[in-house]
């Protein structure tokens, strides 16, 4: 194993942490990302979205001098393994992009010594790690590609990362080696498989869980078109019998994760997977059940509408791909006017205080369920809780 670790992507999502929890490990790592604005942030002891304890973890890192962060690759001598934290993401298609590895490693070849290891990090398209490697290969380098996918919560990634078992799924048996000798210093529970059967299974969970919301927010739609409270019978379902009690409640799914993994199997079953793609259907189509229910029994060309919550999921600050947006862009259309606020989210300017959005809305919708809004005493106003999570 080499002496440091190089992280592509380091000052994101899933690198940051990851770096951090190696750093403070002993290992000597060096966080590589484009956005030189971030890597700024990060050298000042700053992380720029919500991570528990990430900010006192960064600081020691940096205390410690084990962590160097760059947007230039070129300007260091690395001389160490690399873990890619680049996904496949899907295009206006719903096909996955997969030229995106092919063009991170070419960017990062230069600087990979012989014999160095390549770790895939974040959710890739079946049969990724094994074209990685056989693209590495021509570069005649000596390099082992092994996939070793990240299964953390987002926003408790560092308290996570040692106690989930980490999933290796090597090209070699060196690679293998070497992929459990580097994570040894932050677990000590392994799983070993095939990188197809690792690929899958990061698809399969997040497509699994996308499912369950699907089915959950079908069934609140049908239970409010015939008048009744899906919270309530939620409720009933559950209540002393277990084998109902994975059936989560209705809301918002969404996220850089679910919808774009679903769409991923879709596309690699050659759209013969209609679960998922009903799933997406369903999900997305929640806010539109929204709207048209508020267009029947409202006049809404008269109403300000108030959302709480902007991120795409309780407790959060990151607004990728969330609904929260997608439900204001339709509002907009019909509305007087749209407010928005979210504590934790400081990435959109148009936000308001939530004393604010109170006071000027007619109607209040929680598309967020953050904890902060968990006692909130709202009188007088129309109130949406898909949720069923605000006290009544």
């Amino acid at each position: 194993m080499n002496k440091k670790l190089t992280v592509v992507g380091g000052a994101g999502h899933i690198g940051l942490p990851l770096s951090l929890v190696f750093a403070n490990s002993g290992i000597d790592v060096i966080c590589y990302d484009n956005n030189e604005k971030i890597i700024n942030e990060c050298k000042k002891g700053k992380i720029h979205f919500k991570e528990k304890n990430g900010e006192r973890e960064l600081k020691k890192a940096i205390k410690n001098k084990k962590i160097y962060f760059t947007s230039h690759l070129g300007k260091i001598n690395l001389n160490s393994d690399f873990i890619i934290t680049i996904g496949t993401p899907v295009d206006e298609f719903m096909n996955p992009v997969t030229d995106v590895m092919y063009k991170c490693i070419d960017e990062i070849i230069p600087y990979v010594s012989k014999n160095s290891l390549i770790i895939l990090r974040s959710t890739i398209f079946p049969g990724t790690t094994e074209m990685v490697q056989k693209y590495v290969n021509k570069f005649k380098k000596n390099i082992h590609v092994v996939f070793c996918l990240e299964r953390v919560v987002q926003g408790f990634a560092i308290e996570e990362i040692n106690k989930i078992p980490q999933i290796i799924a090597a090209t070699s048996i060196e690679g293998k080696k070497r992929a459990t000798k580097l994570f040894k210093k932050i677990t000590n529970k392994f799983v070993y498989c095939s990188p197809m059967e690792a690929e899958f299974s990061k698809l399969f969970s997040n497509a699994f869980r996308y499912i369950q919301f699907g089915i959950a927010n079908q069934f609140f739609m049908m239970a409010e078109n015939a008048g009744e409270d899906f919270n309530q019978i939620h409720k009933v379902m559950i209540k002393g019998y277990p084998r109902a009690g994975s059936l989560p409640s209705a809301g918002f799914a969404a996220g850089p994760c679910l919808y774009k993994d679903t769409m991923q199997l879709l596309s690699y079953a050659q759209n013969n997977f209609g679960l998922g793609y009903h799933a997406m259907l369903v999900n997305e189509g929640l806010v539109l059940h929204i709207v048209n229910k508020l267009k029947k029994e409202n006049k809404l060309q008269n109403k300000t509408i108030g959302l709480l919550g902007m991120a795409f999921k309780a407790n959060i600050d990151d607004t990728r791909t969330s609904l929260s947006y997608k439900l204001k862009k339709k509002l907009l259309s019909y509305c007087k006017n749209v407010l928005t606020t979210d504590p934790y989210v400081n990435t959109d300017k148009s936000l308001k205080p939530l004393k604010f959005v109170l006071k000027n809305s007619d109607i209040i919708i929680l598309c967020a369920p953050h904890t902060i809004y968990k006692n909130l005493h709202i009188k007088n106003k129309k109130i949406i809780d898909v949720w069923g999570f605000l006290k009544k």
